[in-house]
C-alpha cells in the first residue's frame, strides 16, 4: 500500500452511508472493515442518519472530534444533514458510489466536503480540480475465496447475475440459443418497476431472484465462466448514460476466483486487469465463441483467474482505497481549528462575532387565540414571554378553510404550510420534510414539544437527526395513550401502568372502533421515538414516576420542574369567614363555591351536576368560571339560576377579581391531572380547594392541611367536605392559615429553571447552522430514513402498505402493434388449473375489505393480484383492458413476485404469477369501466373477462378533498329557501335503482349547477336526511357559460340512510338554499348498497320462484346498532342457481306490508366459485350484505337473488344465517 505514513496520532473516523435504504450496504461494511485494519486509524464508528450528527456533537462535548467524517454514496439526498455533519468534522470527505448516474446532482452539492472522491473517472470534470478518482474495490470480508484447481469441482458452466436491462436479456438469449440445453447455466435477472420481466429462451431457468454479495461470491467461485454485461438505458437530460470505470463486481469476481468474460468492456477496464492474461474481453458478437473457448481450456482459464485474484489482493482491495483517503487526510496537514461557536451555542465556520440569541421552536397542538384552548396554550405564551435571552417560534396544526395547515409563527409573521391530516399518524414524510426545512432555515437551536396532538409522533426524531436538542413537557399522558386523560370506555381512569395493558384493545374497540393491536403499534413507535428526546419535563414527582413506569427507558431523562400559573399584579382580599350553619331565623349567608376551568366530562362535569342537585336548600352557590362543553350546555343551563351561575370564558388577568368573595374551589377531575394550574390560582386567592385524590392535585394537597380530598366521581363525598367546612370554623381557620403560609412557584423562577435546562442542552449539543450564503438544499429527511419501519403510517390501520413508491401505470388507447395482432383466447373456468384472484383493491387510498365488487373512484385505483395457468408458462406482459361505454383503454401491469403461490400450487414457477397496477382515474373517460385481465404470450393473448368494475367521475376535481361535516354552516333562521331548483350535474357514484350511493370511507365528487342569476358567495353542498345534516365547502367553477359549484369530500361518520342534496350560497345576511331534487344514499359499510321503501322492479311480480340451491356462508358477524338497520348482521358467501344466467344483485326484504324495507346490493366477483362449478355464469355468485337482526328474529326477512333471467327466492337463507349467529347475540 505504498510508503509508510509518518507517525501521527491515530485517526478517529465516523462513516456514514448516505443512502439509508441502500441495497449495497455491504460496501459500507467493507470500507469500515478496511478502515479498522488500517494502521493509521484508531477508531471507526459506523453512523446512521438518525445518530450521525449526535455522535459528532458528543465527540465535541467530550473535548475531541472525529478526525474524518467519510460520507459514502452521494451528496444529493439529505444534503442539509450532511452539511451539518461536515461542520462538526476535522476533515470531511465524500466518496461517491453511483457516479456517473448521479454525478450532476452530487457535484452541485459537494461543496461542503473538504475532500471529494468519485468512483468514476469520467465524472471527474464535473467536480473541479480538487476531486480525485477512487474506484470501488473488493473486500476480504465477503469475497476472498480459494480458487478451485480442478475443473470437475465447478458446479456451473456460465454465471450471470444482474438487473434485467433489455440489452442484457437479448444478449443472454443469443448466447443460450447457441449452446445446447445441457449447458449448466445460473442466471439472475431481477426486474424493477421500470423494466419488463425477463423472458429467456430456456424456460427451465428461474431468473427472477436476488442474492447477497457473499452468496454471489460463492456462485462466482463455483462457475467456470462469469459473464459481465453492460447496461444500456436512456438517462436523464443531465446525466451520463454509462460510466468509464468498471463497477465493483469486476474486482469482487476476481477476488472470489471467478474467470471473467467482460462483454463490451470500456478501455479503462484494462488499467486494472490485463486483457487475455487476467480477464477476457470481447465484443457482443464474439461472446459465444469466447465462452466456448474458455470452457474448452480449463487449465488456461483457471490460471487466468488465479492471476486476476493475485492482482486484486495486491492492488484492488478496499484496504488500498482506504489508504488513499487516509493519506489525503494526512496531506491536509494540521486539521483546521474547531468551528467557531456562536453565542447561541450553534456552530458555523468563520462565525461573525455577534451575540445571537438561541432560537427555540415551541411545538404544540394549538396556540392561544387560534381556537379555544386551555392551560397548555396559556402556559407556552407565559413561558415564551418570561424566558430571557431566547427567541421563540411557534409551530402547531390548524384547520383553516376546510384544510389542515401547519402554522409557523415568528414574531408577528405567520406562515401556513399545507399538511395532510395527521391526528393518528406515526410518521408523515411530507410533514417531516417541512419540519426539517424549518429547523435548518430558521436556525433552530432547541425544540420544546408541548404536545404532538394533530402532528406525527416522529417529529422529535427529525430534530435529533439534525443535532437539535429536544425537550418534551408532559402536560398530560399523550405519550402513553392518545386518550391522553387515560379515561377508559366507561369514563373511569384506567390506571394502565398498574393494571397493565390487557384492557387497552377492549377500551379502544368499544370507545373508538379501533382494531386490536392498534395501541401496541403506537406504544412500540413511541418507545423508539423517546430515544430522540433529551429531557422530559413533568410538573410533579408522581407524574414523573408514572411515565418512568410505563417507559423505563426514559428514567434518567425525566426532570421535575413545577408548573406555574399567571402571577396576578393585584391579589384580592382574603375571603371572610365561611358562613356558619345556623338554625336562627333570618337569611343565611351562602357559601360561594368556585369552579375554575373548562367544564367537560373528564374534569368532573357530571359530578358537579349531581352535587348541585343534591345540595338543594343547603346554602351553597356554585360559580362556574369557564366554558361548558357544547354537549353539556343544556344540562347546566337547566340548573342555572341563583344557586348556579355560568360565567363562561375569562382571561387570566380576570381571575383574581372573579374569585374575590368566593370561599371554596372545586377541582373534581376524574383523570390524574399532571399539575392543575387552577389549583394554584385558588390558593393564591385564599380559597380552600376540594380536590379529587388522583394525580397531581392529590399529590399537591395535604388533606386537612391546605385543602380537602375526595374520591373521584363521588358527589356525596364532595357534599360532606362542603358540610365540614360549613360546620367547623376552626378547620376553616387552620386551612386558611396554612394556605396563607404556602410559598407558591412564580413564573420568574420557573422560567429560570427552564432556561437553565435549555442552555445546558444547547451547550452539550450545539446545532451546526449553515452560513447565510450557503446554497439551498433539498429537504427530504423522513422517519423511514432514520430506521423507523412501519406497516402503516396510521397506527390505527392494521393494513400493511406496499413497500416502495407506488408508480402510476401509463394509460394508452391501444395495445402495442405486436400484441394487438395476436389472437385472443378467452379463459374459461373449465380451463385445467386456471386460477386467478384480485387480492388487493385500493380506491383513492382506501383499501376495500373482502371480495371485489363494483366501486367508484375519484383519483386512483390500485389492483394487485395473480393469474396462474400451469400449462402456459410465463407471459411476456400483463395488461388490464378497461372497457367503458365510449372507449377502451389499456394499462400495463407490473410483475410482482408472490412467494405464497409456490406452496399453494406446488411449484416455484407460480411465484411469478403476480401483477400490480395503479391507475390514475383522470386519464379515463367517465362512467362505468369493466376490467379485463390480459396475459400476453408469444402466440396469443389470454383474456380473463370482468375481473373488476369501477365508476369514474365525469367532472375534474373541483378542489382539495374535504370531509363532510355535521350540522349547518348558518342558523336555520338565516336560511332563505329558494323556489328555483339547482341541478345535480355530476356525481361519479355507482347507481342502484336510480339512486347514487356513497360508501363509508369513500369520496364523493359532486357538481351542482346553480340557477342563473344566483349570487356569488361562500358556497356549500348540503346533505339533509332523517339522521341530520352534513355539509362540505364547495368551489365555484365556470365552464361553457354555465356556473356550478363542486366538492370532493370523504364520507366519514355520516349515519347511513337517504339524504337530499342541496346547494347553499351565503352572504352577509344569511344564505340561499337551492334544492336539487336528488337523493343520495349513504351506505352503512365500505361496500355500496341501498335501503329503500320502494320495491325494486325485480320483485314487482305476482310470483317469484323459490330455489333450493345450497347456500354457502363464509362469514356471519353481528355489528353495532344503527338507526338504519338496528343491530346489523353482515353475511358473506355465495349461492348459484344454474340456467338463469349471471347473478346481478341481492335483495333482502323485511317488515310488514305498508312498512316494508328493501336492501339491494350488487353481486360480488367470486372466480373461485366459477372454477369450482366450472360455469362462467357463476363468476358473480358472491355476496356481502347487511341484514337487520330483528327481522331475522321475527321471521319477516326474505332474501332474493336477481339473475339475468329474473329473481329467485332463497327460502332457506334466514335459517342458515340464524344457525351461525351466537346464542348470546340472538338473546340480546
Amino acid at each position: 500500500m505504498g510508503t509508510a505514513l509518518p507517525h501521527c496520532a491515530p485517526l478517529s473516523v465516523l462513516l456514514l452511508d448516505t443512502e439509508p435504504r441502500t441495497s449495497n450496504a455491504y460496501i459500507a461494511l467493507a470500507v469500515a472493515d478496511a478502515l479498522r485494519r488500517h494502521p493509521a486509524v484508531g477508531r471507526v464508528v459506523r453512523a446512521t442518519h438518525a445518530d450521525a450528527v449526535a455522535l459528532a456533537q458528543g465527540e465535541l462535548a467530550r473535548g475531541g472530534r472525529f478526525d474524518l467524517v467519510l460520507a459514502l454514496g452521494g451528496a444529493s439526498r439529505h444534503h442539509a444533514l450532511l452539511r451539518r455533519l461536515c461542520a462538526l468534522a476535522g476533515t470531511s470527505a465524500l466518496w461517491t458510489t453511483e457516479d456517473p448516474y448521479l454525478s450532476a446532482a452530487n457535484a452541485r452539492l459537494s461543496g461542503c466536503f473538504d475532500l471529494v472522491f468519485t468512483n468514476d473517472r469520467g465524472s471527474l470534470p464535473r467536480y473541479g480540480a480538487g476531486a480525485r478518482h477512487l474506484p470501488l474495490a473488493a473486500t476480504t470480508l465477503f469475497q476472498d475465496l480459494s480458487l478451485r484447481p480442478d475443473d470437475a469441482a465447478y458446479r456451473y458452466d456460465l454465471l450471470f447475475v444482474g438487473t434485467a436491462w433489455p440489452n442484457r436479456v437479448a444478449t443472454l438469449n443469443r448466447i443460450l440459443s447457441a449452446f445446447p440445453r445441457g449447458l449448466k447455466v445460473k442466471i439472475a435477472l431481477p426486474a424493477n418497476a421500470y423494466l419488463p420481466q425477463a423472458v429467456l429462451v430456456r424456460d427451465d431457468l428461474v431468473v427472477d431472484w436476488r442474492c447477497g454479495n457473499e452468496d454471489f461470491a460463492r456462485l462466482a467461485n463455483a462457475s467456470r465462466v462469469v459473464l459481465t454485461l453492460p447496461r444500456i438505458f436512456t438517462a436523464g437530460a443531465d446525466e451520463t448514460p454509462s460510466g468509464t470505470t468498471p463497477p465493483p463486481r469486476l474486482f469482487e469476481v476476481a477476488l472470489a476466483g471467478g474467470a471473467q468474460l467482460v462483454v463490451g468492456a470500456h478501455p479503462e477496464t484494462f488499467d486494472y486487469y490485463e486483457a487475455g492474461r487476467e480477464i477476457r474481453a470481447c465484443a457482443e458478437d464474439d461472446a459465444v465463441p469466447t465462452i466456448a473457448a474458455l470452457l474448452a481450456d480449463p487449465a488456461g482459464r483457471i490460471a487466468m483467474a488465479e492471476r486476476a485474484r493475485a492482482r486484486t489482493r495486491g492492488e484492488h482491495l478496499y484496504d488500498h482505497r482506504v489508504d488513499v483517503i487516509v493519506r489525503a487526510v494526512r496531506e491536509r496537514g494540521t486539521v483546521p481549528r474547531l468551528p467557531a461557536v456562536e453565542s447561541s451555542g450553534s456552530i458555523a465556520e468563520d462565525a461573525p462575532p455577534v451575540a445571537a440569541k438561541p432560537r427555540l421552536l415551541f411545538v404544540a397542538h394549538n396556540r392561544a387565540g387560534r381556537r379555544p384552548g386551555g392551560g397548555v396554550e396559556f402556559y407556552q405564551e407565559q413561558l415564551a414571554g418570561a424566558i430571557d435571552g431566547f427567541e421563540t417560534l411557534f409551530l402547531y396544526p390548524s384547520f383553516e378553510e376546510d384544510a389542515w395547515v401547519m402554522r409557523l409563527d415568528e414574531g408577528e409573521a405567520s406562515e401556513a404550510l399545507p399538511i395532510p391530516p395527521a391526528e393518528r399518524l406515526l410518521a408523515s414524510s411530507e410533514i417531516e420534510a417541512l419540519v426539517e426545512r424549518i429547523l435548518v432555515e430558521r436556525r433552530i437551536d432547541l425544540v420544546h414539544v408541548h404536545h404532538l396532538l394533530g402532528l406525527p409522533l416522529s417529529l422529535p426524531a427529525i430534530a435529533r437527526a439534525h443535532g437539535v436538542p429536544v425537550v418534551a413537557q408532559l402536560h398530560d399522558f399523550f405519550l402513553i395513550c392518545h386518550r391522553y386523560t387515560l379515561m377508559n370506555q366507561h369514563g373511569v381512569f384506567c390506571d394502565v401502568v398498574n393494571r397493565g395493558e390487557g384492557q387497552c384493545d377492549g377500551c379502544l374497540a368499544t370507545a373508538e372502533g379501533l382494531p386490536a393491536g392498534a395501541k401496541a403499534r403506537r406504544d412500540g413507535f413511541v418507545a423508539r421515538m423517546l430515544g430522540s428526546i433529551d429531557a422530559l419535563v413533568t410538573s410533579t414527582p408522581a407524574t414523573a414516576d408514572y411515565v418512568r413506569a410505563f417507559y423505563p427507558e426514559v428514567t434518567a431523562r425525566v426532570a421535575v420542574i413545577e408548573m406555574v400559573d399567571a402571577e396576578p399584579a393585584r391579589l384580592p382580599s382574603p375571603p371572610g369567614p365561611v358562613a356558619p350553619a345556623t338554625s336562627a331565623p333570618g337569611p343565611r349567608v351562602p357559601m360561594r363555591v368556585a369552579v375554575l376551568g373548562n367544564v367537560v366530562d373528564h374534569k368532573g362535569a357530571r359530578t358537579l351536576l349531581e352535587l348541585v342537585r343534591i345540595t338543594q336548600g343547603e346554602g351553597y352557590v356554585f360559580e362556574v368560571l369557564g366554558y361548558v362543553a357544547s354537549y353539556l350546555v343544556a344540562a347546566f343551563e337547566a340548573q342555572a339560576g341563583e344557586r348556579l351561575t355560568l360565567r363562561g370564558g375569562y382571561t387570566r388577568e380576570e381571575v383574581p377579581a372573579l374569585l374575590a368573595g368566593c370561599d371554596v374551589s372545586l377541582h373534581l377531575s376524574l383523570w390524574p391531572e399532571t399539575y392543575m394550574i387552577s389549583l394554584t390560582e385558588a390558593w393564591r386567592a385564599g380559597l380552600i380547594p376540594i380536590v379529587t385524590d388522583l394525580g397531581a392535585p392529590g399529590e399537591r394537597v395535604t388533606d386537612g392541611v391546605d385543602g380537602l380530598k375526595v374520591p373521584p366521581g363521588e358527589s356525596g363525598a364532595v357534599r360532606q367536605a362542603l358540610r365540614r367546612l360549613r360546620h367547623d370554623p376552626a378547620l376553616v381557620a387552620a386551612l386558611r392559615a396554612a394556605i396563607a403560609r404556602k410559598t407558591l412557584p412564580g413564573m420568574v423562577g420557573h422560567a429560570t429553571s427552564m432556561a437553565a435546562l435549555y442552555r445546558e442542552l444547547i451547550a452539550a449539543r450545539p446545532a451546526p447552522h449553515a452560513a447565510p450564503d450557503e446554497a439551498p438544499a433539498p429537504f427530504t429527511l423522513s422517519a423511514l430514513d432514520l430506521g423507523f419501519r412501519l406497516n402503516h403510517p396510521d397506527w390505527t390501520d392494521p393494513a400493511i402498505v406496499w413497500d416502495g413508491a407506488e408508480e402510476t401505470s401509463a394509460v394508452t388507447d391501444a395495445l402495442p402493434l405486436a400484441v394487438a395482432g395476436l389472437p385472443e383466447r378467452v379463459l374459461a373456468p373449465s380451463d385445467p388449473g386456471l386460477s386467478w384472484e384480485i387480492a388487493d383493491l385500493v380506491v383513492d387510498g382506501q383499501r376495500l375489505p373482502g371480495r371485489i365488487g363494483a366501486c367508484a373512484a375519484c383519483d386512483s385505483l390500485s389492483l394487485r393480484g395473480w393469474i396462474w395457468r400451469p400449462e402456459a408458462g410465463r407471459p411476456t406482459q400483463t395488461w388490464l383492458r378497461l372497457r367503458s361505454g365510449v372507449a377502451t383503454r389499456y394499462v400495463t401491469a407490473l410483475p410482482e413476485r408472490r412467494p405464497e403461490l409456490a406452496g399453494r400450487f406446488g411449484t416455484g414457477r407460480a411465484e411469478q404469477a403476480g401483477f400490480a397496477v395503479q391507475i390514475r382515474i383522470a386519464d379515463l373517460p367517465a362512467g362505468l369501466h369493466t376490467v379485463d385481465l390480459l396475459q400476453v404470450f408469444p402466440d396469443h393473448v389470454a383474456v380473463a373477462h370482468e375481473v373488476a368494475r369501477f365508476t369514474a367521475p365525469d367532472v375534474s376535481a373541483p378542489g382539495p378533498v374535504t370531509p363532510w361535516r355535521t350540522g349547518l354552516t348558518v342558523p336555520e333562521r338565516a336560511l332563505r329557501r329558494s323556489a328555483e331548483p339547482a341541478r345535480l350535474a355530476s356525481h361519479g357514484l355507482p347507481i342502484i335503482e336510480g339512486v347514487p350511493v356513497a360508501r363509508q370511507g369513500g369520496r364523493t365528487r359532486l357538481a351542482v349547477q346553480v340557477p342563473e342569476g344566483a349570487r356569488r358567495g361562500p358556497s356549500f353542498l348540503v346533505l339533509t336526511g332523517d339522521e341530520g345534516t352534513a355539509w362540505a365547502r364547495a368551489q365555484w367553477r365556470d365552464e361553457d357559460g354555465t356556473a356550478w359549484i363542486g366538492i370532493e369530500a370523504q364520507v366519514r361518520d355520516i349515519p347511513p340512510g337517504p339524504y337530499r342534496v342541496s346547494a347553499l350560497i351565503g352572504d352577509e345576511s344569511g344564505a340561499d338554499l337551492y334544492e336539487t331534487g336528488t337523493t343520495l344514499f349513504v351506505a352503512p359499510t365500505a361496500r355500496a348498497c341501498l335501503v329503500t321503501a320502494e320495491p325494486p322492479p325485480a320483485l314487482r311480480l305476482a310470483w317469484i320462484p323459490p330455489v333450493r340451491s345450497r347456500l354457502n356462508l363464509d362469514a356471519v358477524t353481528v355489528g353495532e346498532a344503527s338507526t338504519l338497520l338496528g343491530t346489523p348482521v353482515t353475511v358473506a358467501g355465495w349461492c348459484f342457481a344454474p340456467g338463469r344466467g349471471r347473478p346481478l344483485a341481492w335483495i333482502a326484504r323485511w317488515g310488514a306490508r305498508g312498512r316494508r324495507r328493501f336492501m339491494i346490493a350488487e353481486s360480488v366477483t367470486r372466480q373461485d366459485v366459477a372454477v369450482h362449478l366450472r360455469d362462467s355464469d357463476a363468476l358473480n355468485a358472491g355476496f356481502e350484505i347487511q341484514l337487520p337482526l330483528d327481522a331475522l328474529r321475527d321471521g319477516s326477512l326474505r332474501v332474493f337473488q336477481v339473475y339475468e333471467r329474473g329473481a329467485v327466492a332463497l327460502s332457506g337463507f334466514p335459517r342458515h344465517v340464524l344457525g351461525m349467529i351466537p346464542a348470546e347475540a340472538l338473546a340480546g
